[in-house]
């Protein structure tokens, strides 16, 4: 069975760990995901099933998250789970420091990355670094955030949706915000509510399914947004032999599906007039 299953991942296990649950409850022999979530985090987790896990790079890395942001304290995973390493009095006006501060969060943005990340330097993942008790400094990153809605306040905790481009860590927002209010802050809550077209709305609770069949996204429906080449029995069997095939798009570069009886086939590149196989299904 392959294709894309949207699971609703609940606080607790890893991406990793909530994976693994699915390939052992479903016997399956291979999977991976696209878009990590921290075990404090919850939400939309995109899982590619089978075949699907070829085409995990071109799966959308649009996302929304909604956060929720506590003022006055800062830890050293700039989450939850840290330990604290700072405390400040929360301003009076929190509201509006922070309504006149979103702005400067939005658009093309560079961000330190939090010290506890999975990104790796040295080929040793941060948090690894961290956990060790080395020092770690974070590189800075130039991240995208399209959009950033104030949804409310309650006493500390400010709420708020974002919406962003891939490697936008939302801890980094939750501290940087909190030190842009004259305070400090971290990220006490976070569900991820949409991936490109995907809404939480369409994920499935692990415990809650008893079969993948009819809750699986097939590859060309999770391919929405990329160009596509019909195959004829011909073009089909050139592509499984790893030979180029005409292009009959009107551009002359970039990556299309190459379709067979509506199933993606191969991940194809267009170049010197012809589509060469990139990838096989």
């Amino acid at each position: 069975m392959d294709g894309i299953l949207l699971i609703n991942k609940e606080q607790g296990p890893t991406s990793f760990g909530a994976i693994e649950q699915v390939k052992r409850k479903f016997s399956i022999a291979k999977i991976g995901h696209s878009g990590t979530l921290d075990p404090l985090a919850k939400g939309l987790l995109l899982t590619l099933i089978g075949k699907a896990t070829k085409i995990a790079e071109y799966m959308p890395d649009d996302k929304e998250y909604e956060l929720e942001i506590t003022f006055g304290r800062a830890t050293n995973t700039d989450d939850a789970e840290g330990e604290t390493v700072n405390e400040k009095p929360v301003p009076q006006n929190l509201e509006e420091l922070v309504v006149a501060a979103l702005p400067s969060f939005t658009g093309e943005i560079t961000q330190i990355p939090p010290k506890f990340a999975a990104i790796k330097k040295d080929g040793k993942k941060l948090y690894e670094l961290a956990r060790a008790g080395k020092e770690v400094n974070p590189e800075p990153r130039t991240v995208n955030v399209h959009s950033i809605k104030y949804t409310g306040i309650s006493g500390n905790k400010v709420y708020l949706t974002i919406a962003c481009g891939s490697g936008t860590y939302m801890r980094s927002i939750a501290r940087d915000l909190g030190e842009k209010a004259g305070s400090c802050a971290f990220l006490s809550d976070l569900t991820r509510t949409k991936i490109g077209p995907f809404t939480l709305a369409q994920g499935h609770k692990i415990g809650e399914m008893e079969t993948l069949e009819g809750n699986l996204i097939s590859m060309n429906d999770a391919l929405y947004d990329m160009p596509f080449i019909m195959l004829s029995d011909v073009n089909y069997g050139r592509i499984k032999n790893g030979m180029p095939v005409d292009n009959t798009l009107p551009f002359k570069s970039g990556i299309v599906k190459l379709l067979y009886e509506n199933e993606v086939a191969a991940i194809g590149q267009i170049k010197y007039g012809k589509v060469y196989v990139k990838r096989g299904i």
